[in-house]
């Protein structure tokens, strides 16, 4: 069983500000088995996936198209771990959701109901809810 999903089974009721540097950047708050992810600071979380991505400046036209190529490697990387992480949790009877300004984004896990993006993800446990803040926060 996936270390996520060991996680959120653990998790039965409360609500947790993740800080850093003194700001904060998430809120998460988890009950029956539902767990929302609220971004408070979107350039945190895009610090992190740029870190996770390792995403790096690149100058110069022949660097650009390399570093394009290569961000489409990676996101075929990472929708692959999310769908996986995503069935995981869905099995596991297991919802989290991530909301930015009150709008959930993104839910994943069991009661994810997509509708095209199942196509993008190849998974029914991912649904994009909103496309618009999902491009906002640089997903």
């Amino acid at each position: 069983m996936p270390i996520a999903t060991i996680l959120a089974q653990m998790l039965k009721a409360g609500k947790v500000t993740v800080s850093t540097n003194k700001v904060e950047a998430f809120e998460i708050t988890a009950e029956d088995k539902e767990i929302d992810i609220q971004t408070l600071n979107k350039e945190i979380l895009k610090d992190i996936l740029a870190f996770i991505g390792n995403d790096q400046k690149r100058k110069g036209l022949s660097n650009s198209i390399k570093g394009t190529f290569g961000q489409i490697q990676n996101i075929r990387s990472n929708i692959g771990l999310a769908r996986d992480t995503a069935q995981d949790l869905s099995q596991a009877g297991i919802t989290v959701t991530l909301s930015y300004k009150g709008d959930v984004v993104v839910t994943i896990g069991s009661k994810a109901a997509p509708k095209l993006s199942s196509i993008m993800t190849g998974t029914k446990a991912i649904e994009i809810n909103n496309p618009r803040k999902l491009v906002e926060l640089g997903l």
